[in-house]
């Protein structure tokens, strides 16, 4: 059901499309794209629309085809399109939907069920644990520079951390990075090169999709099912669009909630390992996953990186990533991190530590879960006419919107109801349409009382607001 729901493909033909051009001062190829982004942005062309074939278009307007494969280059570096090998250039699903996973407007009285925010109730504790460490730190030595890999007992720490996750690492192969969009932004910058392709989930998290159009990568989508990635759809890809690396979330993938079946992991790892690939694993949430299960990255140690964050699980003030490196990408990876942010702080980093050292990350994680499962079980309660999909501990849930809903109209309704949530087309990657679905945050409302009236609020834009065009609360 899921697969069906979720990743059908509509192709809209735009053959008909014939932009004015406004030149001016400008070159032709300017002019062009300008008019193509004045017609996305009024609508005239809308997402996973298909574009004329770049000949066609040539002849249409009168220019050369060189052109027009200009200007189309440079909507694809705006984000405007995306072009699709053997099958030509649509209007990208995301377009005009702000990739921000960040409210914006602070002012307004918005319930919070967009955001992921680490559960700032259980924070408190979190707060009280970090005060009696302060007191005795050798300051004096935390103070200082350290190597940019961090000091090596706090990497012998994180190593014995991420064995709870399954992954065995020495201290030598633990990088210590400001958190994990950080180790995110160093393993893209320092390991791939402008035009490179990454396969990604065809519908993923927003952080790699605007880095990579920083970094002028090119993400390519792979079809999902409901065991997770589909192997058959990497290897299609590999085989066609020369994927040099692949960036994946198994154990909670998002926004799906999704846990992607051993099987899977085996049979991805597996690609991974013929085509030489390099795999950024990403394990934000796995701590509110599947505790016993195997990331890819111990199918592959010579391939895979894999992205410990405990931002969500103690705090994101903490800033702490314990990264597992394999040994040919660690001087890649440490220069990385000495020419953006030199280290990271070991302040934190020995705060971090000791929480673990003295188990209490294992109790803040333990008393997280429980409050997620408590959180999750309300949510599923008052949604339970409506299609959801969600993990027992899980900090957010994915929910598929009635018939005639689309999830950029629905995030709208339900913003001006007053509860903020963010639609597929947040998420989606390349031209195919985003399911008609959003996630909703469970651990954005600060206190159960405010996520039971965020609930309440969506289930009457559900029931009311389409049908009425109007929202009644």
């Amino acid at each position: 059901m899921y697969a069906e729901q979720c990743f059908f493909e509509v192709i809209i033909m735009s053959n008909e499309w014939n932009p004015t051009l406004e030149i001016g001062n400008k070159s032709l190829y300017i002019a062009l794209a300008d008019a193509l982004e004045s017609d996305i942005n009024l609508g005239i062309l809308k997402p996973g629309e298909k574009l004329p074939p770049q000949r066609e278009l040539a002849e249409r307007i009168g220019v050369n085809l060189s052109t027009v494969t200009r200007a189309l280059r440079v909507c694809e570096l705006k984000g405007l399109i995306s072009g699709v090998v053997g099958r030509g250039t649509f209007v990208a699903a995301d377009v005009k939907v702000s990739l921000s996973l960040i409210s914006q407007d602070k002012t307004l009285n918005i319930i919070e069920m967009g955001q992921v925010l680490p559960l700032y109730v259980i924070d408190r504790v979190t707060s009280r644990m970090v005060k009696d460490s302060l007191r005795d730190m050798d300051m004096e030595r935390l103070i200082r520079y350290s190597d940019p890999a961090g000091h090596l007992n706090h990497r012998a720490i994180g190593a014995e951390w991420l064995k709870r996750f399954k992954i065995n690492a020495s201290a030598e192969e633990i990088l210590i990075t400001p958190g994990s969009q950080n180790a995110l932004a160093i393993c893209l910058l320092t390991l791939f090169d402008p035009g490179d392709r990454i396969a990604v989930d065809s519908l993923t998290y927003p952080g790699i999709k605007t880095l990579a159009a920083l970094l002028g990568l090119r993400l390519v989508p792979i079809e999902m099912t409901n065991d997770g990635m589909s192997p058959q759809g990497l290897l299609n890809a590999c085989k066609n669009e020369g994927i040099k690396g692949i960036y994946l979330m198994p154990e909670v993938q998002n926004p799906t909630t999704r846990a992607m079946t051993q099987e899977c992991r085996e049979q991805i790892a597996d690609i991974v390992t013929k085509y030489n690939l390099l795999l950024i694993e990403d394990d934000t949430y796995g701590y509110t996953g599947n505790l016993e299960s195997v990331p890819i990255s111990a199918y592959v140690p010579r391939q895979g990186i894999y992205i410990g964050g405990t931002s969500k699980l103690l705090g994101p003030g903490f800033r702490i990533s314990f990264v597992r490196v394999p040994e040919a990408y660690i001087e890649l990876i440490e220069k990385g991190l000495l020419n953006t942010t030199w280290m990271a702080s070991p302040i934190t980093a020995e705060l971090v530590t000791r929480l673990i050292t003295t188990g209490k990350a294992e109790t803040i994680m333990e008393g997280k879960r429980e409050e997620a499962r408590i959180r999750n079980e309300l949510a599923l309660k008052m949604l339970h006419k409506y299609d959801v999909v969600s993990r027992p501990c899980g900090f957010f849930q994915w929910l598929f919107l009635p018939a005639g809903w689309q999830g950029r109209e629905f995030e709208l309704f339900a913003r001006e109801a007053g509860v903020q949530v963010f639609c597929a087309e947040k998420f989606a990657v390349g031209s195919s349409l985003a399911p008609s679905a959003i996630r909703i945050s469970l651990s954005g409302p600060d206190t159960i009382v405010e996520l039971e009236k965020g609930l309440s609020i969506l289930k009457c834009v559900l029931h009311k607001g389409y049908e009425n065009q109007t929202i009644i609360i």
